[in-house]
């Protein structure tokens, strides 16, 4: 049970380690509150770029153009004049590549993020459980 199915509001509710009905509760809580946070920051990024990119392409192929032109000074600068000479034919398309490759960057980022903050979830409400049952041996001991 383990894993992905518990890293989701359903999973914790029906994850035998979570222990009592109220520690399953809070952690199905702190799940929800993180796929909602990270589907918010994919879902207005996305709509925003894709705004921009329709309404106003101008300046985002100025942005772009831009990138290409310092990716090929800075190649130009490292030793790489062929690279920065062939970046040059077309610095638009190599800027709008390396802008596309730092977005996707950027989700990866977030999607690490969550993940990460996902175990850390599943792991606070497990030991909570645990601590719960031994409260339990103790008391009835």
């Amino acid at each position: 049970m383990a894993g992905i199915m518990t890293a989701s509001p359903v999973g914790a509710m029906v994850d035998p380690t979570k222990g009592s009905f109220t520690n399953r509760a809070e952690c199905a809580k702190e799940h929800f509150k993180n796929n909602l946070s990270y589907n918010l920051q994919l879902s207005a990024a996305g709509a925003c770029a894709t705004i921009v990119a329709i309404k106003k392409p101008k300046p985002v192929i100025t942005l772009a153009t831009k990138v290409g032109e310092v990716a090929a000074k800075l190649f130009s600068k490292l030793g790489g004049k062929g690279v920065a000479a062939k970046i040059m034919k077309n610095p638009t398309k190599f800027g709008a590549v390396g802008l596309a490759v730092a977005g996707g960057l950027w989700v990866l980022n977030k999607l690490t993020n969550h993940a990460f903050k996902a175990g850390q979830i599943d792991q606070k409400y497990t030991d909570s459980a645990a601590i719960e049952e031994q409260g339990k041996k103790f008391i009835i001991g």
